[in-house]
């Protein structure tokens, strides 16, 4: 049994002394990392719709956008680190860590984010969610099983398989507009992208998943809980605050030596407030996804937390009804419905 690791910036991660508790009763660990991928699920949500504003502003570009966004989070949680680290309580992991770190910082910033927006940009926010959603659930499913070893159960399968017919059905369901941003819509472009976009993300979140500690409970012949253990396919532990800073920081950098290779310094500032407005408020709210979407990492297997994460398909089919108004038909309906009982299985189904 090895000894529980924990981040000095936020303390136990297995969350056994100050575990959460319904009615008296302590979560389980996986219980933690459902409703943490949630949360996650929800403040990407809302990071989304604030970027998704950006589509009206075909001049603004996407380096600049995911440079101010990424620097949000560095320039809140680097102060956390440095005041801890003075007073001697933070640990730095070591340089195999640090390189699973950098890995997943240069595919989630120069592959997953720098596609993410060029799709939005080429086929509208509509269309390209649900076929960079199904291209990730079925690449995170591979990598899961051939990289991390990962067990794909007839359960997980049955949910796989659900949130994907959900998220067909919500694609058949969008009515994208003939332009995005006053440009015509560039489907076969932003077919590439959006697979771009999920190639990305799935080996910063594999990468992620090989450097956390991810506590898992174990339960004798009649399904109690007996002890915790650890993930094998999780050699060693990094910091939450440290794994967020290294990844925005280098997505940061490349984005914003990219912009100013291209642009004057002067046009760092030239975005109306509009941009500003929308681009910061991102920032905040995708730095609270980040921070929960490794928590749940550290406890749920990747695959699993992708599933679960496919909750944000609905919240942005919802947000794009009220806030945009989007198409909300039958089919919409029927691929939210879907989608819920895609995500309720994924969330009870055994590792």
């Amino acid at each position: 049994m090895e000894p529980k690791n924990s981040d000095p910036a936020i303390g136990d991660p297995s969350g056994v002394s100050d575990q959460p508790t319904v009615r008296g009763r302590k979560l389980s660990e996986k219980a933690v990392g459902f409703w943490m991928a949630i949360t996650s699920a929800l403040s990407y949500t809302i990071a989304l719709t604030m970027l998704r504003n950006l589509t009206n502003y075909p001049e603004v570009s996407s380096d600049w956008s995911i440079a101010v966004k990424e620097l949000t989070t560095v320039a809140c949680v680097t102060p956390i680190i440095l005041v801890l680290w003075l007073r001697g309580k933070y640990r730095f992991p070591n340089r195999r860590v640090l390189w699973w770190l950098f890995f997943a910082g240069v595919t989630c910033e120069l592959i997953g984010a720098r596609s993410h927006l060029a799709a939005y940009a080429a086929i509208g926010l509509a269309l390209s969610t649900p076929i960079f959603q199904a291209c990730q659930l079925l690449l995170s499913s591979a990598i899961g099983s051939l990289w991390l070893k990962e067990r794909l159960t007839k359960t997980k399968a049955f949910a796989l398989a659900t949130l994907v017919t959900a998220i067909v059905v919500l694609g058949f369901g969008s009515e994208p507009e003939a332009t995005v941003g006053g440009r015509p819509i560039r489907v076969p472009l932003g077919l590439v992208l959006a697979f771009l976009t999920a190639l990305g993300y799935s080996l910063q979140l594999s990468s992620m998943r090989r450097v956390l500690r991810a506590p898992q409970t174990e339960r004798d012949a009649s399904g109690r809980e007996i002890a915790e253990s650890t993930n094998p396919n999780c050699a060693t532990t990094a910091p939450t605050t440290l794994t967020m800073v290294m990844i925005t920081g280098l997505g940061a950098l490349i984005c914003g030596a990219v912009f100013s290779a291209q642009h004057e310094w002067s046009e760092w500032l030239a975005p109306p407030a509009a941009c500003w407005r929308s681009v910061l408020i991102a920032g905040v709210a995708n730095m609270v996804g980040f921070y929960f979407q490794i928590e749940s990492l550290r406890r749920l297997y990747l695959l699993k937390q992708t599933m679960i994460a496919n909750a944000q398909t609905v919240l942005l089919a919802i947000f794009g009804f009220v806030f945009f108004h989007e198409t909300f038909n039958l089919a919409t309906c029927v691929g939210i419905a879907l989608v819920v009982v895609g995500v309720a299985v994924a969330g009870f189904s055994k590792d």
